[in-house]
């Protein structure tokens, strides 16, 4: 609701013979995900930014599960647009694996800047802990993401290199608990989990204070598993460098995606998909000051990592960017 009154205060600006010329869409929203994240201030900016084109302000912003239940929520016609990961876009295209229908009419708009993963893990664990759990069948007790959520999945998909899935830690005595940003963050900081995982931009301020006021260290990820998630997934291979955290002096290696602004082409016009395209190429400034993760962002690399082939819209406009 903010953030809509905010866009119609920009449409109250525009003079009213402005006004009778602008453009009209039929109401779409797009589904991003938790409000602390990096994913929905990203939105909300796009929308607004669009919004100021249209009367009516017909992009809603809403919350979603994450890069895996993003895709599946517009495949059922729930969303037009929306926010994901290449690799999950590329299954939800065609149907496969995480998903059990097809949805062809998804393409993509642009990516921004990946997300790392992080593992935070109490101290009093060592650093193979998660390599050695079928053989120790340590009862650790896991904070990861909710169902449909990035985090869910890629922790899922470690423990499975590790010969190791939730429902075994469960077995060994331990909790798996499936909790938005927040609730993982509080769980943490209340002693109730040894291990949290968020895909985010680093540094992250509310990992510094949870790293500072709980003797804790970052997991780096066996190169293997690394290998595999890339293979498997399309995830990169990224470092967090080291210093970047409290008692973390050397690079931690993990992986990472670029997230994806993607359009269903049976609820969003091939005019509005360009209208965003534009909007959020040209809006560099306005992405930066909703995330200061859009400050690395560079809008002609935005066409790199989609995992889906870009809209008809959104090709031409990197065509007559020079950027395709």
């Amino acid at each position: 609701m903010i953030f809509t009154i905010a866009a119609v205060g920009v449409v109250a600006m525009v003079p009213t013979q402005g006004v009778a010329q602008m453009k009209k869409h039929p109401s779409v929203k797009m589904i991003s995900g938790t409000p602390t994240g990096t994913w929905f201030p990203s939105a909300a900016a796009i929308a607004e930014m669009t919004n100021a084109l249209y009367d009516g302000q017909p992009i809603s912003v809403i919350t979603g599960a994450g890069g895996v239940g993003n895709p599946a929520h517009t495949g059922a016609g729930k969303s037009g647009l929306g926010i994901s990961y290449g690799p999950f876009l590329n299954l939800a295209q065609k149907g496969e694996q995480l998903y059990k229908t097809a949805t062809p009419s998804l393409c993509a708009i642009g990516s921004a800047p990946p997300n790392l993963l992080h593992m935070i893990m109490d101290a009093k664990y060592s650093v193979d802990t998660l390599k050695n759990l079928k053989t120790t069948k340590t009862p650790i007790r896991i904070a990861t993401g909710a169902t449909g959520s990035t985090e869910q999945f890629v922790l899922g998909e470690i423990l499975k290199q590790f010969g190791v899935s939730f429902k075994d830690i469960e077995s060994w005595g331990g909790r798996a608990d499936f909790m938005n940003t927040g609730g993982r963050v509080d769980a943490w900081n209340n002693r109730q989990v040894d291990l949290v995982n968020s895909v985010m931009q680093p540094p992250h301020s509310g990992w510094i204070e949870m790293m500072t006021t709980r003797k804790s260290h970052l997991i780096s990820l066996p190169e293997n598993v690394r290998t595999e998630l890339n293979k498997q997934w399309g995830f990169l291979k990224l470092d967090i460098p080291g210093g970047m955290y409290p008692n973390e002096p050397k690079d931690v290696n993990t992986v990472g995606l670029a997230f994806v602004v993607y359009a269903d082409t049976r609820a969003v016009s091939q005019d509005l998909i360009y209208d965003i395209t534009k909007s959020w190429a040209e809006g560099k400034d306005r992405m930066v000051k909703a995330h200061a993760a859009h400050g690395k962002w560079e809008p002609s690399k935005m066409g790199g990592g989609l995992g889906i082939a870009p809209c008809d819209a959104t090709a031409r406009y990197y065509k007559e960017r020079g950027w395709m």
